[in-house]
């Protein structure tokens, strides 16, 4: 594809809201093999705030490299206010600079994805480094063939037997060798090598901090580019030289030629990899800002343990109902019944609270909080094969929040109908004993729940809101989706059975047992 024609496909998607064949196994493949920060989003967090399909929505990159970053930096929340302004920094002069931008992602157009992360594979395994396997297969690949043919010339057909049995015998040494060569990584490698040496060519004094990080790391690599320039050759011609190859052992000599340069190189390799990914997933937020259908604010961070957001809105809903919330001291009970807006409520914070933190904007006409460490627990699920209940699940989830007070950063945790998994008794003991200590510690404890009786034990600590909802023969559920002070006195869900067509003999008797049961509780 010519320059003319990846411009053209750059600019369309730039312009529109991307929708990406996106495998989230592929994309946070980099992460798994990272280290893991202080206030890294643990998988729980990342599952309940149904991040996958926020990071599918960010997510603009063309190279595996922004793919792999972008989903990395989610994962990594800041607390550095500096650091997050540099970022938006560069977000801003990518939207402003249509030069620049163009610039870089037709780089990253052209360097593309690694679609079976070959080379992030080839990294993480044990390079094995062996040269006099290369020494050998340059003899066999390349050496003798050539006397083959010079012998051919001079001598005659009669040496044409030895082209062919070394032909046979390298083709059998490929076979041998294929669990063990990692051609494909080596050949994204050498297209991030080319790749990141135009970026560092790049004369913009914005970007001076990132051209200058990979310029320093190119010369610490820079015989790898030499070393693969024969493995390089096997993609050209539509793959046929990739179909001769195993004649020649050329993958197999520039796997040992490079392999131990590899081993040693590797931090540097990983340096590139990261600090070119980074101004792409930085790219692809100025893409998802500019597309954006709704507000967002730059947001501001306080010292004291708050959160104030206005007007905030989900990222996953096309036509979202805003909603504001301010909470400072006590921690919040939300009523209300199912499917009302408890739960989006609190993944909508839970997002805004990431966003802030990764790339300094929130979906909100205002938002001003403390730093929080995010540590949820919203849909817990047993799991059998780990002979784990549920209520198992919920008990270990909780204790990741109460753990998560042992650290510096205050904690907002969002908790959807705690203790569920168990009998009312001990479910409304536990929850209360367990939110009034949580409430003690640098917290935002939210917490979602059908239980009155909570409400009475929490009053002077927690602050109540509710969702409401409405249910009629006519036009069944309907719901405003709008947060309001106070405890839900709604019940509506025997009425939603009738509304649904249930037995009248289920439902009525379902009333009746009701308020028997009131007069109990």
């Amino acid at each position: 594809m010519n320059k003319h024609m990846a411009l053209s496909i750059i600019r369309r998607q730039y312009e529109e809201d991307v929708d990406k064949d996106i495998k989230i196994k592929n994309s946070k493949k980099f992460f798994d093999m990272s280290k893991k920060e202080e206030y890294t989003i643990d998988d729980e967090t990342w599952n309940d705030m149904d991040m996958d399909s926020v990071y599918k929505k960010l997510d603009r990159t063309y190279s595996t490299l922004g793919e792999s970053v972008l989903y990395h930096m989610l994962r990594n929340p800041l607390k550095d206010e500096e650091k997050l302004k540099d970022r938006d920094k560069l977000i801003e002069l990518f939207k402003s600079d249509a030069n620049l931008r163009e610039k870089l992602l037709c780089i990253f157009f052209e360097l593309s994805n690694d679609t079976k992360n070959a080379f992030l594979d080839m990294i993480e395994s044990e390079l094995v480094v062996n040269k006099f396997k290369y020494y050998l297969y340059t003899l066999l690949g390349k050496i003798l063939p050539i006397i083959a043919v010079l012998l051919i010339i001079f001598f005659g057909e009669k040496y044409a037997i030895m082209i062919f049995a070394t032909s046979g015998l390298n083709m059998f040494i490929n076979s041998r060798e294929r669990g063990t060569i990692k051609s494909r990584g080596i050949v994204y490698l050498k297209d991030i090598i080319r790749s990141a040496n135009k970026i560092s060519n790049i004369k913009d004094p914005d970007l001076k901090e990132y051209t200058d990080k990979i310029k320093d790391d190119l010369k610490h690599v820079k015989n790898i580019d030499i070393s693969l320039f024969l493995i390089g050759i096997i993609d050209f011609w539509g793959g046929f030289f990739e179909a001769i190859s195993p004649v020649f052992l050329i993958e197999e000599c520039a796997y040992y030629k490079v392999s131990g340069v590899l081993k040693e190189k590797k931090n540097y390799l990983m340096n590139i990899f990261y600090t070119a990914g980074e101004l792409e997933a930085m790219l692809s937020i100025a893409g998802y800002q500019h597309n954006l259908k709704h507000y967002y604010v730059k947001p501001t961070f306080t010292n004291e343990v708050s959160l104030n957001i206005k007007e905030g809105i989900h990222p996953l809903l096309d036509n979202p109902v805003a909603n504001s919330i301010f909470i400072k001291d006590k921690g919040i009970v939300l009523t209300g019944t199912n499917m009302s807006g408890k739960s989006t409520f609190l993944r909508m914070i839970g997002i805004n609270i990431l966003l802030s933190q990764t790339f300094y904007f929130a979906l909100a006409k205002d938002y001003e909080a403390s730093f929080f460490n995010i540590v949820s627990s919203i849909s817990p699920n047993d799991d059998l094969s780990k002979g784990k209940s549920y209520y198992m699940a919920e008990a270990e989830g909780i204790l990741r929040i109460i753990n998560a007070l042992k650290k510096e950063l205050p904690v907002f945790c969002p908790i959807d109908e705690i203790f569920r998994g168990t009998n009312p008794v001990e479910r409304i003991a536990m929850s209360a004993e367990i939110l009034s200590y949580l409430n003690k510690g640098k917290t935002i404890p939210i917490v979602a729940t059908h239980d009155r009786e909570l409400v009475d034990i929490l009053k002077d600590t927690y602050e109540f809101y509710y969702f409401s909802e409405d249910v009629d023969n006519k036009n069944g559920l309907s719901f405003d989706y709008k947060l309001k002070t106070g405890v839900s006195q709604t019940r509506n869900a025997i009425r939603l059975l009738e509304y649904i067509g249930y037995p009248k003999e289920v439902t009525e008797k379902a009333h009746k047992r009701a308020e028997t049961i009131k007069g109990f509780i």
